[in-house]
């Protein structure tokens, strides 16, 4: 089976939570996410970086999993890992563009 590999955006809303859409080579269509912040106390709007509870679906069959948002030593290049019950799900690596996370996973 050929590798996973996925492109995605996050726009954050006023309350610090995640929406977008993603893709992937072994699909034709565009799916949504969504991603819930875990920890509201250190919410600031543009700041992506934290804990979220993330959703979505495949074939019809939702999907939840922690999704953990980091940035690099120059705070312009961002790591995200998406974690469930089974370990890690996806990696990626996004980069914001007014203020729209934008990236890739694997």
């Amino acid at each position: 089976m050929e590798e996973l590999i996925g492109c995605f955006y996050f726009k954050q809303t006023s309350n610090g939570n995640l929406i977008g859409e993603f893709s992937n080579n072994r699909s034709k269509r565009i799916y949504t996410e969504s991603a819930d912040k875990k920890k509201r106390n250190s919410m600031s709007i543009g700041n992506y970086c934290g804990t979220y509870y993330s959703t979505w679906q495949e074939s019809g069959v939702p999907k939840f999993v922690n999704l953990n948002i980091s940035s690099g030593t120059d705070k312009k290049i961002f790591a995200l890992e998406w974690t469930g019950e089974k370990g890690i799900h996806f990696n990626g690596v996004g980069m914001l563009c007014d203020n729209i996370l934008i990236g890739y996973y694997q």
